[in-house]
């Protein structure tokens, strides 16, 4: 570590450690790292930015600025924020950190397990409306029996994320209620 380095300089290289860090973790989840760059900044910054300031301290251009803070309040990560005699935009991030994360189950994850089950039970319906016409087809029964599989573990996974969504506690219950049933079904 560096003991010449002004408060100011020790700061931003906080800053600039754990932005390009939060920048992977949320690129991993499928969001741009800027968007992970800019609300870290955001986050521990003291006060609100303004977008130039947010520029120049993350090294991104006034465009990709532009765009992650549009992409941030969408999100509800980060929100303008008034500051009486001020002509520029300022913005802060959002800090309650589960809530955020949350929302972001509620509205990205839990939609595609929700469009998963969909889709399994048209699958499990197709099948059973053909072995009903075709009880002897031992192929269709086998796809059954495994898309019957896939469709408990996406409804398991969607209660999951449900109950994550809405109360930011996960709970095995549901797979255990299942391994349960599996378990005896032997």
């Amino acid at each position: 570590m560096d003991m010449t380095l002004t408060p100011e300089e020790t700061r931003q290289r906080a800053i600039d450690l754990s932005a390009e860090t939060m920048g992977e973790l949320i690129a991993f989840w499928g969001f741009k790292a800027s968007m992970g760059r800019i609300w870290t900044l955001l986050y521990l910054s003291s006060r609100p930015l303004p977008a130039d300031e947010i520029a120049t301290r993350t090294q991104l251009s006034a465009g990709a600025v532009s765009m992650a803070l549009a992409e941030l309040q969408q999100w509800g990560i980060a929100e303008r924020a008034v500051l009486p005699g001020e002509r520029k935009r300022h913005y802060r991030a959002e800090t309650d950190v589960w809530g955020v994360i949350r929302r972001i189950v509620r509205e990205r994850e839990l939609r595609l397990v929700g469009r998963s089950v969909q889709r399994f039970t048209e699958a499990v319906q197709l099948l059973e409306a053909h072995l009903q016409q075709h009880p002897d087809d031992s192929d269709s029964a086998f796809m059954l029996q495994r898309l019957r599989g896939l469709l408990s573990l996406a409804q398991i996974g969607y209660q999951l994320v449900e109950s994550f969504a809405e109360v930011g506690l996960f709970t095995l219950e549901p797979i255990r209620g299942a391994l349960n049933k599996a378990k005896d079904a032997r």
